[in-house]
């Protein structure tokens, strides 16, 4: 009997425990099941991981879409989320305001610079402002548009696929193929480029802002930048600089990045500049993607140089 009373009450209690749920945590299993996050600073880099990556990694672009994320900064939220990814990849060149002021853990960022110190290109007077009453001076800097160079934005690619196969060493053979796929698909784009040097080699050009310097340096054109600040409108003093330029350099044309109003467009061409617009697409373009847009506004760009013949023949004299 008393036997009986024992595998009873053993029955019962081992019933019960497997009745009750699991509440205890599972850290490894969690973070095997953990999709990888990567936070980027800007479109072209999310192009560039979205094309290596499948739904194995969440790609992370943390910049509005009516944002400029040259200057966009995060709120508290969006902070203790770019800091908790697996991976951030910068641009470098202080492209982003956000990656300078932030604190980043070293080993998760990426800068993707680093691995072009042999082609970056430095401008002495990369800007030019004055403090309070001081007088006008300006500071040397390194432009950071690389990806308008399809060879350098390759580059950029092979650095941040080495870093991805770190991340998820699983899909190294995904990866290294989506990577060949990459570079296969900026062809057009340096084709584009060689033929732009080819027909119209040594344009010199106006620019609001150094910007244009690695694309400039594949066609073997030469940018002249006037400081212009974006989103503002030209004070007197810019003329002047403009008009003083004219005269010792006779330079037709302007590079924008963005759509200037039709007035902007007519004084210009008052004197003697003509204006066409080449987005360096830092933010995801309304249609496409970085290549066909891209590959877009160079046919375009190419279009428009064959439209002024004569003023590409002056610009080369």
């Amino acid at each position: 009997m008393r036997r009986f009373i024992f595998f009873s009450a053993l029955f019962s209690v081992m019933t019960l425990c497997a009745c009750q749920p699991d509440t205890q945590p599972k850290p490894k299993q969690a973070a095997e099941n953990k999709t990888p996050v990567v936070v980027v600073v800007n479109y072209p880099l999310q192009f560039i991981v979205e094309s290596l990556v499948g739904p194995e990694i969440q790609v992370l672009n943390p910049v509005p879409p009516d944002a400029n994320p040259e200057t966009w900064l995060p709120a508290d939220a969006m902070i203790q989320t770019i800091q908790q990814a697996d991976l951030i990849v910068t641009n470098g060149a202080n492209f982003a305001d956000w990656v300078k002021k932030l604190s980043l853990p070293r080993s998760k960022v990426l800068r993707t610079s680093l691995s072009l110190k042999d082609a970056l290109i430095s401008v002495p007077d990369f800007e030019v402002h004055s403090h309070g009453t001081g007088a006008a001076h300006s500071h040397a800097g390194t432009v950071a548009f690389f990806w308008l160079d399809p060879a350098l934005m390759e580059r950029q690619a092979e650095v941040i696929a080495q870093r991805l196969i770190q991340l998820v060493p699983q899909e190294k053979e995904s990866i290294t193929a989506n990577l060949e796929k990459l570079k296969d698909s900026l062809k057009p784009l340096s084709q584009e480029l060689d033929q732009l040097q080819a027909e119209y080699p040594g344009l010199h050009w106006f620019s609001e802002r150094p910007v244009y310097q690695y694309l400039a340096r594949r066609c073997g054109w030469t940018m002249h930048h006037l400081h212009w600040k974006q989103g503002t409108v030209p004070n007197e003093s810019d003329w002047d600089k403009l008009k003083t330029m004219q005269r010792e350099q006779k330079i037709p044309f302007l590079l924008w990045e963005h759509q200037p109003e039709e007035k902007r467009v007519e004084e210009l061409a008052q004197h003697g500049v003509n204006s066409v617009v080449l987005d360096p697409l830092t933010m995801k373009p309304a249609q496409g993607d970085y290549v066909t847009e891209m590959q877009r506004q160079l046919v375009q760009l190419r279009q428009f140089l064959k439209q002024h013949q004569s003023e590409t023949a002056e610009s080369k004299e």
